[in-house]
């Protein structure tokens, strides 16, 4: 496996998901053809006072929160301490701090982490908001593709930890291990994509609303030939009603599960990297966090050829990539 490769498509996935976060699906099958950067975030459908979150010290082919939470969770596992759920937090807030260090600003994306990372909310109360929630946020799904890189037998509970650190809520721990379980279903055990959905069956202890949830998705059909009334099945009722995000678009939502099962229909259907993003972003709504998902994971399958050198090119952290890839060692690869 390349870890370096697996960086790369996550951030790329991100960061040109970014440009065109929540935007309906119309809008974003109508202009967005792959061939250049779009920045769209100042058409993000919310009160004024809430779109400077999404416009403020944004710059296009910045990668967001899905990719720097995703490198806190790498170096939890390659460090020499336990990985629970304090070993998180902290990594999680060094790399926001790197960014600020850095830029002078933190990264755009973080939902209720930015609670935290602001002080005006501590850990616990963070917890305490996503512990019942109906749609808990898809944080624990989008940071959790190194989980599948580890032995097995631990995965399960490094996800589960993965989720509660912020995210103490059932569906977010099924999505954190349905993601972990696919990464490792591809890109470590080299499975049939087609088989994808089962294998989260056979590993995972999955709630009744998952089970049926699933079951529908593994019904339909491939990304190019689904219909309108099938994408309620896939992304829940569209336009995106509340209290899910954003109302009054077409797209998936900034929910877990509708997150994970938009996840694993893509790469389903996916051929190749590249074929992933697009399909991820074709979906509309919160799709840099699928695309991250996605894309990362099938470019430790096959690699980054897929994608155009453009994306490869203008993407920010290359070269931090490549350092965290080379301390990436056997430490990494948690053995029970």
């Amino acid at each position: 496996m390349n870890i370096y490769d697996i960086l790369l498509g996550t951030a790329i996935g991100d960061a040109f998901g970014a440009g065109v976060e929540f935007q309906d699906r119309d809008w974003i099958k109508k202009n967005v053809d792959f061939s250049e950067f779009i920045n769209a975030r100042h058409r993000i459908k919310t009160e004024k006072s809430k779109l400077k979150n999404f416009t403020e010290n944004y710059k296009a082919w910045d990668y967001t929160d899905d990719t720097e939470m995703t490198i806190g969770v790498i170096k939890a596992l390659n460090s020499k301490e336990e990985f629970n759920k304090n070993l998180l937090i902290k990594k999680w807030t060094e790399e926001y701090q790197k960014g600020i260090d850095e830029k002078g600003y933190g990264r755009n994306g973080h939902g209720s982490m930015r609670w935290y990372f602001s002080g005006e909310k501590t850990i616990e109360e963070i917890r305490e908001f996503q512990r019942f929630r109906q749609n808990p946020g898809n944080a624990p799904a989008m940071r959790s593709v190194s989980l599948g890189l580890i032995d097995t037998k631990l995965m399960n509970k490094y996800a589960a930890i993965n989720a509660n650190a912020t995210h103490p809520n059932i569906n977010a721990v099924l999505s954190s291990q349905c993601v972990a379980r696919a990464a490792e279903f591809l890109i470590v055990k080299k499975g049939n994509k087609k088989d994808i959905i089962k294998y989260c069956f056979d590993t995972i202890h999955l709630n009744e609303e998952y089970k049926v949830y699933f079951k529908n998705v593994e019904r339909l059909v491939s990304c190019n030939d689904i219909s309108e009334k099938d994408y309620t099945i896939l992304c829940g009722s569209q336009p995106i009603q509340k209290p899910y995000f954003l109302p009054g678009i077409k797209g998936v939502p900034s929910d877990s599960k509708y997150t994970t099962g938009c996840v694993l229909h893509v790469l389903k259907n996916s051929i190749n990297p590249f074929d992933a993003l697009k399909k991820s972003i074709l979906l509309g709504g919160d799709v840099d966090s699928v695309a991250s998902i996605t894309t990362g994971i099938l470019s430790g399958v096959y690699g980054v050829e897929s994608i155009p050198e453009f994306m490869i090119h203008n993407v920010e952290g290359k070269e931090y990539f490549k350092k965290i890839a080379k301390c990436f060692n056997n430490r990494a690869i948690v053995k029970a």
